[in-house]
C-alpha cells in the first residue's frame, strides 16, 4: 500500500484503523509525506502503530527552524536523484529508528552540539518505507517545474521488495523497442503555407499525405479523421473527403477517428444540456459581432459568397474556449463515437475497418464515452503528454500507461505532440525536433516508453514543422525499432492491466 497525502485527512479517525489493519495483515506500506493525521497526542499512538511496523517511531515533535541542521546519513543510491538537498534545510519531524533491519537513506541532526537530535527522514525496511514531507520531490514555483529528490526507482524497489520477477512490458516487442505513429485530424482543411504548395492552394492533409506518408510505406501510421471537418451539414468542407479516401487506401495507413464534432472539454458533455451550449454560442456571437462591427463596419458584409464551412459559421467554434468545434447539432455520444468511426470507414476501401478512437481537446473523457469506444469494438488513445527533455527535465513528466475512469480505461499516447513544443502552434515551428530528447531519455538508463510519433495534420502547414516530422520518420526507419499500428500498441497497453503471471 502506498499513501501520499498533501495534507491531513479531514477524518483521520476513520483512516488510521484501516491503515493499522493493513499493517496487521502483513502488507507492506510505504508513506510519502504526511501520514494523514495531525501530530496531536490523541493520534500519536495510532501513527506510531503504523510507522512502527516499518521500523520507525515518531516523537511527536517537529523542528520548525533548523538553522544548524546537518546531514548525518545520505545514501547516494537513493538520494539526490534529480535535485540535490537544499543547502538550507526546511523543517522536519523527529523520527527514530526502532528496528535493526531499518535502513536509513537520509538522517539529519537538528543542530550541532550536545542538544542535537537526529531524525530518520528517508528509510526502507523489509516491511515498507517512509519519506518525510518535502524530501521526496521539489516544486519550484518560479519555474513551475518539479523534480525528484529521492530516486523513485531505487526507493520503491527497496521498499516493496527487490526480487526479480517477469513483468508485462509495453515498450518492447520481439526484443526491439516499439515504434508507432498516429495523426490527429486537426488542420485537415488548412491551406498549406509551404511555398510550393501554397500557390496551388494545397490542403495541409494532402501535404502530409505526399510528404510524410506515401514516401514511408514501411512505417505504419494511424490517421484520425474529424468527421465534422468533411461534413457540410455541420459546417465542414467536403473538399477534404477525397484526401481521406487516398489516405485510407494506403496499406500502411490504419483507419482511425478523431471524433465527430471535436469536443474540447469532455467533462462538459457528461451532463450535457443543449440550452447551456446555445447560451454559450449566443454569448460568443455577441462578442465577435461587436468586435467585427467596430473594426470593419457593416458595409463589408455585402456581396460576400459564403464557403460551405461558413454556412453554419454561428455554430463553429473560433477557439478551444467553446465546448467543441462543431455545434450545429445537439451532442450525442453515439454520434460522437460510433457515428465518427463509421464516417471514417465510409471513406476507406470496402472491408477496411476503423480500429482506433483518438481523444480530442483536453483528452479527459468521461466514463460513458470510454465505454462507448469499447462497445464499438475499437481501442482508444491520447492524453498523457509525456515529455522528458531540457524544458521538462524530470521523470515526473513521464505519465503512466493509462488512466482509470471507474471500470473503464483510457490509454495514454506515449509521447506528446507538436502542439506542446510549438506553444499551442504559435511557434517556433521547428521545436518538435526536441521530441528526440524524450525518445532518448525514456530509453536509458532504463526503458520507460516506446517511441511514439504523434502529430496533427496542421504540421503540413509550415516547412519547419514538416521537416521536424520527417526527421523523426527517418530516425524510426533507420533505428532498432519494430513498427506497429497505433491500435496494436493500445491493445498491448490495455492488456497490461489484465495479464497475470503465475509461478508454477
Amino acid at each position: 500500500v502506498l499513501t501520499w497525502f498533501g495534507r491531513d485527512l479531514s477524518k483521520p479517525e476513520l483512516y488510521l484503523p484501516w491503515a493499522a489493519e493493513i499493517v496487521d495483515r502483513g502488507l507492506k506500506i510505504v508513506i510519502l509525506g504526511q501520514i494523514g493525521a495531525p501530530l496531536e497526542p490523541r493520534y500519536l499512538d495510532h501513527i506510531n502503530a503504523i510507522l512502527g511496523d516499518i521500523g520507525l517511531k515518531h516523537s511527536g515533535q517537529f523542528v520548525e527552524v533548523p538553522f544548524a541542521a546537518q546531514v548525518i546519513v545520505k545514501d547516494e543510491t537513493v538520494m539526490e536523484f534529480e535535485r540535490k538537498l537544499d543547502p538550507v534545510i526546511s523543517g522536519f519531524p523527529l523520527l527514530t529508528a526502532e528496528m535493526p533491519d531499518l535502513v536509513s537513506h537520509l538522517t539529519l541532526a537538528s543542530s550541532r552540539g550536545a542538544r542535537a537530535q537526529s531524525s530518520v527522514l528517508v528509510a526502507t525496511s523489509p516491511r515498507g518505507g517512509y519519506v518525510a514531507e518535502d524530501f521526496a520531490f521539489v516544486y519550484e514555483a518560479s519555474r513551475d517545474r518539479v523534480s525528484w529528490i529521492i530516486n523513485p526507482f531505487t526507493f520503491f524497489q527497496r521498499a516493496f521488495g527487490a526480487e526479480r520477477v517477469p513483468i508485462p512490458d509495453v515498450t518492447t516487442l520481439a526484443g526491439q523497442r516499439i515504434y508507432f505513429s498516429h495523426i490527429d485530424g486537426d488542420g485537415w482543411n488548412n491551406v498549406s503555407q509551404i511555398e510550393r504548395f501554397a500557390k496551388a492552394g494545397t490542403l495541409s492533409s494532402e501535404v502530409v499525405l505526399k510528404e510524410l506518408i506515401e514516401p514511408y510505406p514501411d512505417l505504419p501510421v494511424s490517421v484520425g479523421l474529424i468527421a465534422g471537418d468533411v461534413d457540410p451539414e455541420v459546417g465542414g468542407d467536403p473538399a477534404g473527403r477525397p484526401i481521406a479516401r487516398r489516405l485510407f487506401a494506403l496499406p500502411q495507413v490504419e483507419v482511425a477517428s478523431h471524433t465527430y464534432t471535436h469536443p474540447y472539454s469532455w467533462q462538459y458533455f457528461e451532463r450535457y444540456q443543449r440550452e447551456d451550449e446555445l447560451r454559450l454560442i449566443d454569448g460568443q456571437q455577441r462578442v465577435e459581432r461587436r468586435v467585427y462591427d467596430r473594426a470593419i463596419g457593416s458595409i463589408m458584409k455585402l456581396a460576400r459568397r459564403e464557403k460551405p464551412q461558413q454556412i453554419h459559421q454561428r455554430y463553429i467554434a473560433g477557439s478551444a474556449e467553446m465546448p467543441r468545434s462543431y455545434m450545429r447539432r445537439p451532442y450525442e455520444l453515439d454520434q460522437e463515437v460510433e457515428g465518427a468511426l463509421r464516417a471514417s470507414e465510409q471513406l476507406a476501401p470496402t472491408g477496411k475497418r476503423a480500429l482506433l478512437y483518438l481523444w480530442s481537446g483536453d483528452t479527459t473523457p468521461y466514463e460513458a464515452s470510454i465505454r462507448a469506444t469499447r462497445e464499438a469494438g475499437v481501442r482508444n488513445l491520447n492524453g498523457g503528454d509525456s515529455r522528458f527533455d531540457m524544458d521538462f527535465p524530470s521523470v515526473a513528466y513521464v505519465p503512466p500507461i493509462g488512466r482509470s475512469v471507474g471500470p473503464e480505461r483510457q490509454i495514454y499516447s506515449v509521447n506528446s505532440n507538436e502542439n506542446t513544443y510549438t506553444n499551442d502552434w504559435t511557434g517556433p515551428y521547428y521545436a518538435f525536433r526536441k521530441l528526440e530528447e524524450t525518445v532518448r531519455n525514456t530509453d536509458g538508463p532504463r526503458r520507460l516508453k516506446a517511441f511514439n510519433l504523434y502529430y496533427h495534420m496542421y504540421s503540413g502547414e509550415k516547412p519547419a514543422a514538416l521537416e521536424a516530422v520527417r526527421r523523426h520518420l527517418n530516425t524510426a526507419r533507420k533505428g532498432d525499432y519494430i513498427p506497429i499500428p497505433a491500435s496494436h500498441y493500445a491493445a498491448i497497453a490495455d492488456s497490461f492491466y489484465e495479464v497475470e503471471i503465475r509461478q508454477i
